[in-house]
């Protein structure tokens, strides 16, 4: 046991935490066969298997699963130190900023002007569907919107998405006015989360597409391809879209601006979501549906 190191940990818990060498090899940036020989290695050094191979994945046997479990301690450990001691008296270095497409996008001028104030820090733009997971340091700062935070992540409510029921002009100005929205085509998100909000609408449409990304409703929404729910943020702005529902408050969703605790003393991390905080407040009409297309009625056209 004297020769294991945290590195061979450190693959132990992404193999683990992914389930494959595949997936493990992509997020440390190794080799698939380096990852499958170094764990190997390891296995014969303390002379316990550690991890079942089938053709689907790497499963953890008993044994496995003991050390994982010390190895993730290890790794919540070292990012703890990580954050509390890294830079926090300067603003140079990275920030790994993770949020969903459509809010990134719609915040992209408020990060150019974040790096022109600060020419030292590289921004390092994440954006995925799912809430990430700071402990394992998938990012240092989340924007969010969940009703629902982590408890051991610090951070600010800064606003509340506001929901509504939209359609491009185009595809909407097509059918007669007062046509029931049970007989419009409709985009859907991917997984599923907004159908239990289509149920107490008492709405069972008729569904063409389903999309698994933010922005990737929007487009196809904008395309013509059906009417969908989506945040005022998304489109309120868009002149080619009509609210065909306005915003209802229990389908609110609140944004919080996240972090991990130790980065409290991180100066980096604190000026960058002091400087998000001020942005976002400055949207708030427009986040909470209070301005833009969210109050336009249905079929009446642009002029």
């Amino acid at each position: 046991m004297h020769s294991m190191n945290w590195d061979d940990l450190r693959i132990l818990e992404c193999c683990a935490r992914t389930g494959s060498f595949a997936k493990a090899s992509h997020e440390l940036g190794l080799s698939h066969s380096s990852i499958s020989r170094r764990m190997t290695q390891l296995e014969n050094t303390i002379k316990i298997t550690l991890l079942h191979r089938t053709p689907s994945g790497i499963t953890l046997t008993n044994a496995g699963l003991s050390i994982y479990a010390q190895a993730n301690d290890m790794a919540k450990a070292a990012l703890a130190v990580k954050n509390t001691t890294e830079n926090t008296a300067t603003l140079s270095g990275t920030i790994r900023f993770e949020t969903v497409d459509s809010t990134a996008f719609n915040l992209m001028s408020s990060l150019k002007e974040f790096t022109r104030l600060h020419p030292e820090v590289e921004l390092d733009l994440r954006l995925n569907q799912e809430m990430v997971d700071l402990d394992r340091g998938d990012a240092d700062v989340v924007l969010r919107a969940t009703n629902t935070p982590t408890e051991n992540y610090v951070g600010h409510h800064v606003a509340d998405h506001a929901f509504g029921i939209f359609g491009a002009a185009d595809l909407v100005n097509q059918y007669p006015v007062g046509t029931p929205l049970n007989e419009l085509p409709w985009v859907l998100w991917g997984n599923n989360w907004t159908d239990s909000w289509m149920e107490q609408l008492g709405l069972n449409p008729r569904v063409v597409m389903r999309v698994n990304t933010a922005f990737g409703m929007v487009r196809a929404m904008r395309e013509g391809i059906g009417i969908g729910h989506m945040a005022c943020y998304a489109v309120a702005q868009d002149d080619r879209f009509l609210c065909l529902q306005a915003p209802n408050p229990n389908w609110n969703l609140q944004i919080w601006l996240l972090a991990h605790h130790s980065m409290r003393r991180n100066q980096r991390v604190r000026t960058f979501i002091k400087f998000l905080r001020g942005k976002i407040s400055k949207e708030r009409s427009l986040i909470e549906g209070k301005v833009g297309s969210a109050t336009r009625p249905l079929n009446l056209p642009f002029h």
